[in-house]
């Protein structure tokens, strides 16, 4: 299940903002979060070659991928020090970072193991966590362009009876201000009820809306930013009634086909081929500080608890073409539209990267069970960044890990390869 982790729109000093368990925020860590980075720097400077590393040059990618210009020289063995420090960070047994430069490269550097005697190589499809919700909602502004949904739409004209369907907007749910409630922020007692009471329990999406449902609301709609999975839910409700498919064949005929996503996999319509994925990643199951393996669990509950605010199974290279392709072209979204996407459910930007100002970020982090996961896109380079590692430790400073290397590998891009 997927959570908000990252939201640093109006200020600095909101870096990694979160919910907690209880649902409360978490800020003021900017402080840690610096001297976090000072270390993770020195220590990439001093590491030497522990990873193992690819890089590739310019291959074909869909169109609209980053083609031609001069060749970008990234610094391999700074690559590969960024990998290790990020799983020693993880205290995961593997971590995998990998970039796109401007010249349509991909470069690629990978430390530790997926398991014991089980190699973590770049095509390795893990759990994406809230990266799900950037599929759902290009989706959603796919049908706002061809004027299948309008943004001012309320959700009752959708789903009948839903509590203060009549004052919640589309606008309202895709920028997460329609005060609804948590639902999937909490790794605790709600994991514990829906998911582990029984893992091979499927949830119908009807069953979903229900638990949704029954979520008290936090907020007068419109009011104030809520960052809760609710809203995702809802929304992928709505484009379900406007399409007459599920969320996977959306997606499918929308996004993973034509950019040839041939690793990405969104397990509530697929729990077959997602239950046979080689997926193991390091969780705190019980709760009691001991994390496990679940690469053995069984998914289904995990997978369609939160269909739309989790659900996608990825690997890098997937994630580095739909990111390049979401925010570096039109491929899937008209300008004004991509925009929108931006502003309202994008979660990154540089600051919460701790990137300078010449940078511009747009991207979302994602978390689940045993896998965390950042995307991003920096306009100003043209460049395309993804980073995972397979363990999740829940607590306000989560995704800090994949914060550091993210941020690492976009400035290594963005410096000259020393000679």
């Amino acid at each position: 299940m997927a959570r908000f982790i990252l939201r640093s729109k109006r200020s600095s000093r909101r870096l990694l903002a979160r919910r907690t368990r209880g649902g409360a925020v978490a800020t003021g860590v900017a402080p840690v979060v610096t001297m976090a980075v000072t270390t993770m720097v020195v220590a990439t400077m001093v590491m030497t070659g522990c990873a193992t590393a690819s890089t590739r040059s310019p291959a074909p990618h869909p169109a609209g991928a980053p083609s031609g210009g001069p060749i970008v020289r990234v610094d391999q063995p700074a690559l590969e020090a960024i990998a290790e420090q990020y799983r020693t960070a993880c205290q995961a047994p593997g971590a995998a970072v990998s970039v796109r430069t401007r010249d349509g490269a991909d470069h690629d550097a990978i430390a530790g193991t997926l398991a014991p005697g089980i190699a973590l190589t770049r095509d390795r499809e893990f759990l994406a966590g809230s990266v799900t919700k950037l599929f759902v909602t290009t989706v959603a502004y796919q049908l706002v362009a061809a004027h299948r949904l309008s943004l001012d739409a309320t959700v009752d004209e959708f789903l009948r009876g839903w509590p203060r369907g009549d004052r919640v907007t589309v606008a309202m749910l895709l920028g997460h201000r329609s005060g609804m409630g948590d639902f999937g922020n909490d790794l605790g007692a709600q994991l514990t009820q829906l998911v582990l009471a029984d893992l091979s329990r499927t949830f119908s999406y009807a069953e979903v809306l229900d638990l949704v449902k029954a979520v008290p609301p936090v907020a007068a709609p419109g009011a104030t930013y809520h960052y809760s999975n609710a809203n995702t839910i809802v929304l992928g409700a709505i484009v379900q009634r406007i399409t007459h498919q599920s969320l996977g064949a959306s997606m499918q005929r929308r996004i993973i086909g034509p950019l040839g996503l041939h690793h990405t996999i969104y397990g509530p319509d697929r729990l077959a081929a997602a239950n046979a994925i080689l997926f193991h990643g390091l969780f705190d199951v019980s709760g009691t500080g001991t994390p496990v393996d679940i690469g053995d669990f069984p998914r289904a509950a995990a997978l369609t608890v939160d269909p739309a605010g989790a659900g996608l199974f990825s690997n890098l290279p997937d994630l580095l073409t739909f990111t390049h392709a979401l925010f570096g072209t039109n491929m899937l979204l008209h300008p004004r539209e991509q925009a929108d996407l931006v502003r309202s459910v994008s979660t990154l930007n540089a600051s919460a990267l701790l990137l300078g100002r010449r940078f511009r970020v747009s991207g979302h982090g994602g978390v689940a069970p045993g896998a965390q996961t950042i995307v991003a896109y920096d306009a100003t380079g043209r460049t395309t960044v993804a980073v995972w590692c397979n363990r999740l430790d829940p607590g306000p400073s989560e995704l800090l890990p994949s914060v550091l290397a993210a941020k690492s590998v976009f400035e290594l891009a963005d410096r000259p390869e020393p000679r």
